[in-house]
């Protein structure tokens, strides 16, 4: 099965398809719900035929023509119970006619010669066209009640079987089975596939003609309009109950009808489309809940990551604190241990600092707390940060005096410089040295602040350009020991004051990495130029 466009990838059954069980509620559910065009001129002609009977026994028994009137109206109230509204009146106006001209005096003549009679006979009329009405209106209330309780217990039936399954896939076979052994037919579910295309949901469901396909196709692209969301018949004979979802069709019910019915009736036509409906309902839910699942699943991760980075910050701060003393107090052979540990210490709390910093991004806590920073200062507190990551690399920091200061959270600057000045270290041979540099430009009239970390390394394989700022994310050459977070941090505090990093590889060799700031000195700065 081709995975749906419009709704989240549904898992394809493996294997044997499950309709090819034993159908619920076959057998009795198929011949209960036979549909068979009532014969109006078969009820007429009963009508016809129940009044001359009446007449016949009129004329046998020894009855006043008066008490024959009470026969016919009793006889025209069994009718209405049975037979519809136009057959009723059929029987009315026959059983008038007859009863005044065969028994009502004169006999065989329409005349009527004695008041009391034309009383008699209007009443009967008038009293015999109002039952029959209410006798009919009972009757197809009736009807209508047992249609509704059956559509009732077949959608509270198709509920119970659903409510058993342990996943969708399962659900939707059980709701297709139980819809063929309630109609006694065969049914088909397409959902919308790769490219648009209808698709058969389960693998197991013989395919459909062409020529049906391409009418599902045609009812599935113009449900969304009110007129043409109903269910269409098609020249093959399957019924096609489309699937909305916000409303966009995202799928196909088809119902072929078996052959000894001639007809859907509009209740069985209410029934399937209210299953339809049912089977909509379970896709779009368990949408929803394919949706809802990531978004819980972050949520937790990042609660996750932020208690944990918390509960570590103090540990770390007494372990840090310890190893300084301890290396100013111990001389000999346990001070190489005690350097050992504080490095370890520092790594630590460098992973645990970018836990930090990344909860605070992917939560929108951050809000950078901007003030007039010198570039060189940044650039010095994130070097003596990382004094030991940095001891085998020569670093040369080319920063122009003509440099104006930036508008910027300086601690939050320096974490970025940090983090760019320990990935060349990491990334480059023992040795390479690490270059820092800047320029002012001015762009589409806007001034711009550019500081750069370049190496002399191997560069930026040219698949990592793609993921290279991801969170969690390494290359295949990546050292182990790390998270992924250092470059996905350094783009989100750069995002945070306004600017942006970018990396691209040296023409010389190596990469380079470029922090973009905006120069607001004319916005919020001191008038003159630094």
């Amino acid at each position: 099965m081709l995975p749906p466009t419009i709704l989240s990838p549904l898992p394809p059954l493996g294997g044997e398809s499950l309709r090819a069980g034993p159908a619920l509620g076959a057998g009795a559910g198929a011949a209960e719900w036979e549909t068979a065009i009532p014969s109006l001129a078969g009820e007429y002609l009963g009508v016809l035929g129940v009044v001359a009977a009446v007449t016949v026994a009129g004329c046998l028994l020894p009855l006043s023509y008066r008490s024959l009137g009470y026969v016919y109206l009793l006889t025209v109230l069994l009718l209405g119970v049975r037979v519809g509204r136009g057959p009723t009146l059929c029987a009315v106006i026959s059983s008038a006619l007859i009863w005044n001209y065969v028994f009502i005096p004169p006999r065989f003549s329409l005349r009527i010669l004695d008041w009391d009679d034309g009383v008699h006979l209007g009443a009967f009329l008038l009293v015999a066209l109002i039952a029959g009405h209410l006798t009919t209106q009972f009757r197809a209330r009736e009807r209508s009640g047992q249609r509704r309780e059956k559509q009732a217990n077949a959608l509270l039936q198709l509920a119970r079987a659903v409510a058993g399954t342990a996943s969708l896939p399962e659900a939707i076979e059980t709701a297709l089975r139980h819809t063929d052994g309630l109609m006694g037919t065969s049914t088909t579910l397409l959902l919308t596939g790769t490219g648009g295309a209808l698709e058969p949901y389960s693998p197991g469901t013989p395919a459909l003609p062409e020529a049906e396909r391409v009418f599902a196709e045609v009812i599935c692209r113009h449900a969304g309009s009110a007129a043409e969301s109903a269910a269409e018949l098609s020249p093959g004979g399957r019924w096609h109950f489309p699937l909305l979802r916000g409303g966009v069709g995202f799928g196909v019910f088809v119902v072929a009808l078996p052959a000894r019915c001639s007809r859907l009736a509009s209740e069985r036509q209410a029934l399937l489309k209210g299953l339809a409906e049912q089977i909509g309902l379970l896709i779009e839910r368990e949408h929803l809940l394919a949706r809802q699942r990531p978004a819980e699943a972050n949520q937790l991760h990042g609660a996750l990551l932020n208690s944990v980075s918390h509960e570590l910050k103090t540990p770390l701060a007494i372990l840090r604190s310890a190893g300084d003393k301890l290396a100013a107090a111990e001389t000999g052979a346990s001070a190489a241990w005690i350097q050992e540990i504080r490095a370890a210490t520092q790594r630590l709390d460098r992973l645990v600092g970018n836990l930090l910093s990344q909860t605070r991004l992917q939560s929108g806590a951050l809000k950078p707390l901007p003030d007039w920073c010198d570039v060189r200062d940044i650039v010095q507190s994130a070097r003596r940060s990382l004094d030991n990551s940095l001891s085998g690399h020569p670093l040369r920091v080319d920063l122009p005096s003509s440099l104006p200061l930036i508008w910027a959270d300086a601690p939050l600057m320096e974490h970025v410089f940090s983090n760019l000045l320990l990935n060349a270290a990491l990334h480059t041979p023992p040795g390479c040295p690490i270059e820092i540099g800047a320029r002012r430009e001015t762009t589409d009239g806007r001034g711009r602040i550019l500081i750069w970390v370049s190496d002399h390394g191997p560069g930026l394989p040219p698949e990592l350009h793609g993921t290279l700022f991801r969170q969690f994310h390494r290359g295949p050459a990546a050292r182990a020991g790390g998270l992924g977070l250092g470059l996905s941090i350094v783009r989100g505090f750069a995002l945070a004051h306004g600017g942006d990093v970018v990396a691209c590889n040296n023409p010389g060799g190596g990469a380079r990495f470029t922090v973009s700031l905006p120069d607001v000195r004319n916005e919020c700065g001191p008038a003159e130029d630094a």
